[in-house]
């Protein structure tokens, strides 16, 4: 079974290119079909949204995305 989701990736410059990449490892671990925009922002802290909310901000592990993914999908059950 495979979710779609679609995250915007609020950041810019190498911030923005290393979030992105943990981000879709992170699906691809999950085996979770991700679309992601991007978006570009002047803040020093890039951030992770899911329907506009904030699902993380930083530069977090994989792992950490990961679980942060995992918690998300469980809670809104998306298929």
């Amino acid at each position: 079974m495979s979710s779609t989701l679609t995250v915007r990736i609020v950041a810019d410059g190498e911030d923005a290119l290393r979030l992105h990449k943990r981000v879709s490892c992170a699906a691809r671990a999950l085996g979770v079909e991700l679309t992601i925009e991007s978006q570009i922002s002047d803040s020093k802290t890039p951030r992770l949204l899911i329907d506009d909310s904030v699902l993380l901000e930083g530069l977090p592990r994989t792992e950490d995305i990961e679980q942060r993914l995992t918690a998300w999908i469980a809670a809104s059950q998306v298929t």
